[in-house]
């Protein structure tokens, strides 16, 4: 199996500082966005400690000494452990609230047919297959789980109120949803500084595109549109074959 890899994260037009993180860590199959919550310096250092933690656990690992189910679970395991660090460090900082969206796919490099979404918060994953695009998570929050959908009116109470996030608590719940995976998929996943500024109709039509930098041009439609948030995405095209193409990579695993 080969990647393509696009990836961008971008302060948007609204905020001072982006409190949004991105990682790669391609030779394990392992892509992931976090969007920080908690104000000055904490948003920030809650979605880069995931990421980074994240970075550090695989980096000195040879993926032929770790199994699909392994990495899965050492993957929640970190999670885990970066909630309570951030829970402890929002302690000695006297602040409330600070934390983190994840959202996290893991593909099993050996069988090559399936991954694992893992997410925590409002931050997403979209699947496009044969020009189709679908939704693949549901948001941790209260407008989802109040049954309002995208585009409809939302009570100014519920606006932005996620119910779950790593590092609100010393434990947390991640959700794992499995997806089966074919040659020719592109998964999208987002902070909701993208989707909230971008329709999914739009997104749909820049996936299709095959442009040259699919993220850079998502990430100039949300600012376009106003960029009142963070915007990050990570794109991943499960190539056909042996196509390959000169877009801009991050890394390419075969």
């Amino acid at each position: 199996m080969r990647f393509r890899i696009h990836s961008r994260t971008d302060v948007g037009k609204r905020r001072q500082r982006n409190e949004d993180s991105l990682g790669v860590i391609a030779r394990h199959g392992l892509f992931v966005v976090a969007d920080g919550m908690g104000g000055v310096d904490g948003g920030d250092y809650c979605s880069r400690l995931v990421v980074d933690r994240l970075a550090q656990a695989f980096e000195n690992l040879d993926p032929a000494e770790v199994d699909y189910a392994e990495t899965l679970d050492r993957v929640e395991r970190n999670i885990g452990e970066s909630s309570a660090a951030i829970k402890e460090e929002a302690g000695k900082r006297g602040i409330c609230g600070m934390g983190t969206t994840v959202v996290l796919m893991c593909f099993n490099m050996d069988t090559l047919r399936e991954a694992c979404i893992m997410h925590v918060g409002d931050s997403r994953v979209y699947r496009q297959r044969r020009h189709n695009l679908e939704k693949l998570t549901v948001d941790h929050s209260m407008a989802a789980e109040s049954g309002i959908g995208d585009g409809e009116m939302i009570p100014v109470f519920m606006a932005g109120v996620i119910t779950r996030a790593v590092g609100v608590r010393s434990d947390v719940q991640v959700d794992r949803t499995h997806v089966d995976v074919c040659k020719g998929d592109v998964y999208l996943l987002c902070s909701d500084g993208l989707y909230n500024m971008v329709p999914e109709s739009h997104m749909a039509r820049v996936l299709n595109a095959e442009t040259l930098d699919p993220a850079a041009d998502l990430v100039n439609a949300a600012n376009d549109a106003g960029g009142f948030d963070n915007i990050t995405v990570v794109m991943i095209h499960v190539l056909q074959g042996e196509e390959f193409g000169s877009g801009n990579l991050d890394e390419t695993v075969m």
